[in-house]
């Protein structure tokens, strides 16, 4: 019998938090030549894996007009919080001072800010929400789910109300003519709680 394969150890960062600084990220070379160019982004000639425990999905994955790439809100552990927020005003300050690779043009900091699609969120004392892409299809990128006993299982059917384990992959920065942002695409998630499905029925 063939045994399940695990999810990938390649550039993993295992608790206690630890995110690579910033300027120890390399920048690939520009890829495409539309109205969005990506810069791939690795560490070390590794891929920038993140290993984050103890995430909860607030809400259903969503997409638009049912594309297979779906974008799933994550709720991060407090000890993610300061690391994430410390890596994006990180990331922000690399782009501005490199503002002429990215936008060819030179940009104030101000300028670079209210172009950055955020891709955590920070509200108040609550903990800080991660937004992760899902790709759904059978692409070499798509998300893989995992059960408790590390069994590869099938996708659920909803992931509102889900407890899991996640891995993601900060995998390049996109940029368009008055946008930017990091792709942060989730490639396995140990499913630790499903959701309770809603009754059908009326009460």
């Amino acid at each position: 019998m063939m045994r399940a394969k695990q999810p990938t150890q390649v550039g993993m960062i295992a608790s206690p938090v630890a995110i690579p600084s910033v300027d120890s990220w390399d920048i690939g070379a520009v890829q495409g030549e539309g109205l969005v160019r990506s810069y791939p982004i690795s560490c070390g000639g590794m891929d920038l894996v993140l290993s984050i425990p103890g995430c909860l999905a607030p809400f259903d994955a969503s997409a638009l007009n049912g594309a297979p790439r779906k974008t799933l809100t994550l709720r991060v552990p407090k000890e993610w919080d300061d690391p994430l927020g410390d890596m994006e005003g990180a990331l922000i300050g690399m782009v501005c001072a490199k503002s002429e690779l990215f936008f060819q043009d030179s940009l104030l900091k101000e300028q670079v800010m209210d172009r950055y699609k955020p891709i955590t969120k920070k509200m108040g004392k609550y903990p800080r929400n991660l937004r992760t892409k899902l790709n759904a299809d059978q692409t070499w990128n798509a998300v893989r789910y995992w059960n408790a006993e590390r069994t590869r299982i099938d996708a659920p059917t909803h992931h509102a109300g889900m407890a899991t384990n996640a891995v993601v992959r900060l995998r390049a920065i996109w940029v368009s003519a008055d946008a930017w942002g990091l792709v942060c695409d989730a490639s396995d998630l140990q499913v630790l709680e499903a959701p309770v499905a809603e009754c059908p029925f009326w009460a």
